[in-house]
């Protein structure tokens, strides 16, 4: 006969037993139900937002969606039962287990103790928790799209051409979506949307239809979203959710394309950096929602509340991702901007923190840095800090200066005092560097402006941020070897430190590229365009390949073929010309010897 505690430890370890022998077949086929549990219900939730439907389609898409959190409820449990470190599941699994418990709370708050409330009775807690099933299905899917490295190393994928595919596959998802019929008020065309959706997901600006009349609510809100996951690429929020959320970490090669995508020198700062762009952005755009309410709340624009966090979120989001969206026809001019300096100052703060890069704000705002300063005084900004933050100050201030002298008795005559014709001038200057902002008609402004406008479009913001264009480092490198060249120096130095010849090369390139890749384009619109004018084909096409977004709005009336042309701009521009060259190009490894030099006349 067994003692109570040998059958105890009998059990124990049968249960062990069964536990190894058996996990990994039950981890693939949970694996395989839950891949097509979560694609059916994400196609149930996009079918339930964006088609009209009948109360019973309804009916059948919300047992689904209920059906599904069912089935991922039983399956944490499963998994946690099928784990030999149960500690260590729960420790990893932290946030999926605290939606199953939310999950779990509600359903026995309602229908265990019959909890009557109001708000759980509403139709709003439908569509609230509609929108919270999305959101967590969102989260899953992005977890699960970031875990794929192992499968995807298979394949042999470089890091240039998964950022080119995660913008593919963005811009493909949200043209998808904005063609569903309750996206638009009376339906929009194929080119239509996918413009939309490509502007949108290079965080551009450019429209050919307007975002506030053609588009209803939830098109806004998709496009919103595109610019959320645009502004930083939706392989950085992949790539989060699966290192913070989940504390695993990722292959070396996504490690890798986070340093190149975020302009850093170590591996292992990028996800630490990584991690606090993505908390970075949610102080910041927190902040701006906060503001722009507390103001729009004042002026009585807007007849619900609702209506103005609404309005708040998107034109934040849009600011400091540099997008460029609005939600009226002429820009900012109907919402009281153009003629209070809070709100464009908030905007002003928004966009220039959005387009200075996100290691500046880190070297420049973080406490950790401030504090590292005033212990030690040998220490100082970043190279790098110095370079954007002087390069940004010196454009904004020369250009805002010429833009006061050309337009003060033309864009800005209207303009009461001489302060607000200066205000304007520096609004409009760093607004219309990166994100598109007006409070000023284009069409009303001087061509020597307009040529000024299009150069510091073709600039941009800065690396490692949500603004486009050629980018600051990239011109005052340039600058720098234009010196040294004149003044006949072997080495191109700065603050006693050399900038490598790699770097020199990789900044022509960038120029060279650019400019032919946007001469190219002006080139085929004036042929599929003939009756467009060459200033406005330049304007227009510089525009959409450094994804800022001004414009004249004559691509409303161009043809497909000319949008088309666009699109392509806006995509290349997004991605980089460089980063699209490394990813259609396979890379030889260089051969050690060298050929003799080479001397020719140049110039």
């Amino acid at each position: 006969m067994f003692s109570w505690k040998s059958r105890k430890e009998y059990a124990y370890s049968k249960r062990k037993l069964h536990i190894a022998t058996y996990k990994d077949k039950v981890r693939r086929i949970m694996q395989i139900c839950s891949a097509v549990i979560s694609l059916a219900t994400i196609v149930c939730i996009i079918c339930y937002h964006g088609l009209y439907i009948s109360l019973e389609v309804k009916n059948l898409i919300r047992f689904i969606i209920y059906g599904s959190l069912c089935f991922y409820v039983v399956k944490y449990f499963v998994f946690l039962f099928y784990s030999l470190h149960r500690k260590e599941f729960l420790k990893k699994s932290w946030f999926e287990g605290l939606i199953i418990f939310l999950l779990i709370a509600q359903f026995i708050s309602v229908n265990v103790f019959h909890y009557n409330a109001e708000f759980f009775q509403s139709e709003n807690f439908e569509n609230y928790y509609l929108l919270f099933i999305q959101f967590y299905f969102l989260i899953i899917v992005l977890m699960e799209f970031s875990k794929v490295n192992g499968w995807m190393a298979k394949f042999n994928i470089s890091p240039p051409l998964l950022m080119v595919a995660s913008f593919l596959l963005l811009i493909s998802l949200g043209t998808l979506l904005l063609c569903m019929p309750r996206m638009t008020v009376n339906g929009i065309s194929f080119v239509d949307a996918l413009f939309t959706a490509t502007s949108a997901s290079c965080i551009t600006g450019l429209t050919v239809v307007s975002t506030g009349a053609c588009f209803t609510v939830k098109g806004q809100v998709v496009i919103m979203i595109l610019i959320q996951l645009g502004g930083i690429s939706i392989l950085s929020f992949a790539t989060f959710f699966t290192t913070f959320l989940s504390k695993s970490f990722v292959g070396l090669r996504y490690q890798y394309m986070v340093r190149d995508m975020l302009s850093t020198n170590q591996v292992s700062e990028s996800f630490s950096l990584l991690r606090s762009i993505v908390i970075t952005t949610a102080i910041i755009e927190f902040a701006g929602v906060a503001l722009l309410y507390t103001y729009w709340n004042t002026t009585g624009f807007f007849t619900s509340n609702s209506e103005n966090l609404f309005y708040s979120l998107f034109y934040t989001i849009s600011a400091f991702n540099n997008g460029g969206f609005v939600l009226m026809d002429k820009s900012l001019l109907e919402l009281g901007v153009s003629n209070s300096y809070f709100p464009q100052a908030i905007i002003t703060i928004l966009v220039f923190l959005g387009g200075i890069g996100f290691l500046t704000i880190r070297d420049f705002f973080s406490a950790k840095r401030i504090r590292e300063r005033k212990k030690h005084q040998w220490k100082s900004l970043m190279p790098q800090t110095k370079i954007i933050l002087t390069t940004t100050f010196a454009i904004i201030f020369i250009c805002t200066a010429i833009f006061f002298f050309i337009e003060k008795d033309n864009a800005l005559s209207g303009q009461k005092t001489l302060f607000d014709k200066i205000f304007t001038s520096f609004f409009q200057i760093i607004t219309c560097r990166t994100s598109g902002f007006m409070v000023l008609d284009v069409n009303n402004m001087a061509l020597p402006t307009m040529i000024m406008i299009t150069l510091i479009i073709f600039i941009g913001g800065s690396p490692g941020s949500t603004a486009g264009g050629v980018k600051t480092t990239t011109l005052f490198v340039l600058i720098k070897s234009v010196f040294a060249t004149i003044k006949g120096k072997k080495n191109i130095e700065y603050q006693h430190r050399t900038i490598h010849y790699s770097l020199v090369d990789r900044a022509f390139s960038i120029i060279l590229m650019s400019l032919t890749f946007i001469l190219v384009s002006c080139f085929f619109i004036t042929i599929v365009q003939p009756d467009v004018s060459l200033n406005h084909a330049i304007f227009e096409t510089t525009s959409a390949f450094t994804t800022c977004g001004l414009s004249t709005g004559s691509p409303a009336g161009w043809c497909d073929a000319a949008k088309i042309i666009l699109v392509i701009n806006m995509y290349i521009g997004r991605i980089g010309t460089l980063t699209l060259a490394f990813a259609l190009t396979k890379h030889k490894k260089e051969s050690q010897h060298t050929y003799p030099d080479l001397y020719m006349m140049v110039g």
